[in-house]
């Protein structure tokens, strides 16, 4: 009989072969299409989100509302999880196959930066796109996006690099939750309680806010310079995500379960993802 989840070893494990897999992909537009589509999942996810909450907190109340949108945001990890698609902030993990030296840094530094414009793509292209579709018609949900995303680009440098790191601690923590499970109901249930942690406690998701500040700047372009997109708000928190999933969290792993001359370390097929 099987077990229905792995150890944290194997789990450690896992990740490396994943790493192994998506960092020494030499197909870029293979690897861009998935960022693309990791970004529309997520952008879904938030369009869901908004829906759900969009009146809670007039009419009933504010921590209600933020946990109904909470618990239909993690659908967007969900998918990208059943899928095999990359984002960003799960990517991020990939640093413990480099850490394990099977994996360079420049193939690393590659990939993060294709699957982050991906992401970036598929989040602009699905704000677009709902937009012609009619899913901002509502002058609550556009009031909530703009609000949403204004917010979001006034917050310090610090500020975005704090909230991302906590942020990416409970995304990349639902990966491995989900990886940790050999069957559909664990990776669903892995997902979903630390992400949904993560979008109550209002916490810096690059790839999200891709989407959200595409919205307002759709809605009201006057108020969203690029300046204020790409170097106040997307920078600081890429750098606060890649800290705690690319740099925390995997000296974690390595140090804690990390063998390098085990050979029932490996038994994972090193093609495999999530």
């Amino acid at each position: 009989m099987s077990k229905s989840f792995l150890s944290p070893p194997e789990i450690t494990s896992a990740i490396i072969s994943m790493g192994i897999a998506r960092g020494n992909e030499k197909n870029i537009i293979k690897t861009l299409v998935s960022g693309f589509v990791a970004g529309m999942f997520i952008a879904l996810a938030a369009i869901g989100n908004t829906t759900a909450s969009q009146t809670l907190a007039q009419t009933f109340d504010v921590g209600f509302s933020k946990f109904i949108g909470a618990c239909i945001f993690p659908i967007g990890l969900m998918l990208c999880v059943f899928t095999g698609s990359s984002l960003f902030t799960g990517n991020s993990l990939l640093s413990l196959a480099f850490l394990s030296k099977e994996l360079k840094f420049i193939n690393l530094v590659k990939n993060l930066i294709i699957v982050w414009i991906g992401n970036l793509l598929g989040s602009f292209f699905t704000a677009y796109l709902a937009f012609y579709a009619g899913a901002f018609n509502s002058p609550i949900i556009q009031k909530i996006f703009l609000d949403t995303g204004l917010s979001k680009i006034n917050l310090s440098f610090s500020q975005c690099v704090a909230s991302g790191f906590f942020c990416n601690i409970l995304v990349v923590m639902g990966i491995i939750m989900a990886m940790g499970s050999n069957d559909a109901t664990g990776k669903i249930l892995g997902c979903w309680f630390p992400v949904m942690l993560f979008v109550l406690s209002g916490y810096q998701h690059v790839v999200a806010n891709m989407f959200i500040i595409a919205v307002g700047k759709i809605l009201s372009p006057e108020n969203f310079s690029l300046v204020d997109i790409f170097i106040n708000h997307f920078l600081p928190t890429s750098i606060g995500n890649f800290l705690s999933g690319g740099i925390f969290l995997p000296l974690f792993l390595y140090f804690s379960y990390y063998k390098r001359n085990s050979t029932k370390y490996f038994k994972i097929n090193k093609k495999s993802f999530l």
